[in-house]
């Protein structure tokens, strides 16, 4: 606004012309921005909505410290929600009415927080995104790799599911996954279940 009182404030040049060469960057400008529009709309038809995940596909899907951490579905009809998810940080997947989330964190301090605390939480977390949201007391889990974790119920007011915790072999980051689903059954749940173990930790360097 400064600008076009600036201008307001100097005489009017009215040489032949100069009105329509004031025009061209504007004209330039405006070209611009929707040429960029006309882009964005491209790109965001050329981005899928959701990719196909087949049983045994291997997704990398966090790492830190020495360590990788994959997940492998045990089930065919996973779909990746591709717009709800951001590489080597949160993944979404939808399999008929269930709902996987998988988040990467990273704690902080000295010294590092022990699942125990992170399992707490992890509870902090759900209840910030939704206030009637529970996590029930864990219990330990061991994935297909070995590696121990934590799970229990996560109650809400619209829906029950569970929710798992890992940390990576070195503390330094950990995989929160939570499995539910508002119009999900029990037996929806249970056909799934599985997937809570399907974490692998792999050295880097393959060591």
């Amino acid at each position: 606004m400064s600008d076009e009182r600036g201008a307001m404030a100097q005489p009017i040049d009215t040489a032949p012309g100069t009105a329509r060469n004031h025009w061209i960057p504007l004209g330039l400008a405006a070209a611009m921005a929707v040429l960029l529009l006309v882009g964005w709309s491209l790109l965001n038809a050329l981005v899928p909505g959701s990719e196909r995940v087949r049983a045994g596909d291997e997704i990398v899907i966090g790492e830190g410290g020495g360590y990788r951490a994959s997940l492998t579905l045990p089930q065919d009809g996973w779909t990746l929600d591709v717009g709800s998810s951001r590489l080597g940080e949160s993944y979404r997947f939808h399999r008929g009415t269930v709902d996987l989330t998988v988040i990467t964190v990273t704690p902080v301090g000295d010294p590092l927080p022990d699942a125990k605390l992170l399992w707490e939480g992890m509870g902090d977390l759900a209840r910030a995104g939704d206030p009637t949201s529970r996590l029930g007391e864990p219990a330990v889990i061991t994935a297909e790799d070995g590696s121990e974790g934590l799970t229990g119920v996560l109650r809400s007011r619209t829906e029950e599911g569970a929710a798992t915790l890992y940390t990576s072999p070195d503390g330094v980051f950990a995989v929160e996954m939570t499995l539910g689903g508002r119009d999900a059954t029990p037996a929806d749940l249970e056909a799934v279940a599985d997937v809570a173990r399907a974490i692998t930790f792999t050295e880097e360097g393959g060591r």
